[in-house]
C-alpha cells in the first residue's frame, strides 16, 4: 500500500517519558498481539479490533482497509486459530478517523449581514400576517437587520 501521512497515536505516546510502561502493558494483551500477528502490520495499523467471544468486531479507518480485512478474512481466522484463539467470524465496520475542521482564514472578519430595505419591509409585513406570535416576533427581529441608508 502507499505511504500514509497519518501518524498513529500509539507511536506518538511511546516517545513520551513515563508512558512506555503503560504502552507495553497494552501491547502484551494476547488478543491484540494475536490480531497484529494474524492481520499483519499494514492492516493492524489501520484497524482496531474489539474481541467479543467468538465474533470480533474490526473497525477500519477507511473502506480500503476494511476491504483488505474482508479479502484476507479466512487467512486471518486461520492464523488466530493457530494461536489458540477461537474466533468464528470478523464483523467489519468502517469508521474514518476524525479530521479537524479547517480553521477560518486569518484575514476574514465576522461581519453582520444586513438586509436591503425592500426585504426588511417584506419581512415586517409577513410578521403582521402570521398566526404564531413566537414566529411573528422572530420574523420581526429579522426585519430589524436593515442596512444603513447611504447619504
Amino acid at each position: 500500500m502507499a505511504n500514509n501521512p497519518f501518524i498513529r497515536v500509539g507511536s506518538l505516546l511511546s516517545a513520551v517519558p513515563g508512558l512506555e510502561e503503560d504502552l507495553a502493558i497494552k501491547v502484551t494483551n494476547t488478543q491484540q498481539t494475536a490480531w497484529r500477528t494474524a492481520a499483519g502490520n499494514d492492516i493492524s495499523n489501520h484497524t482496531v479490533v474489539r474481541p467479543n467471544k467468538d465474533c470480533w468486531q474490526v473497525i477500519a479507518d477507511s473502506p480500503v482497509w476494511g476491504d483488505a480485512v474482508r479479502q484476507r478474512q479466512e487467512e486471518i481466522l486461520n492464523s488466530l486459530h493457530r494461536a489458540n484463539i477461537q474466533v468464528s467470524a470478523l464483523k467489519i465496520k468502517i469508521r474514518p478517523r476524525a479530521t479537524p475542521a479547517p480553521a477560518p482564514a486569518p484575514d476574514t472578519k465576522l461581519t453582520s449581514r444586513t438586509l436591503d430595505s425592500e426585504t426588511a419591509d417584506l419581512l415586517a409585513q409577513t410578521a403582521d400576517s402570521l398566526k404564531s406570535p413566537e414566529l411573528a416576533e422572530a420574523v420581526r427581529r429579522l426585519s430589524l437587520h436593515r442596512g444603513q441608508k447611504s447619504k
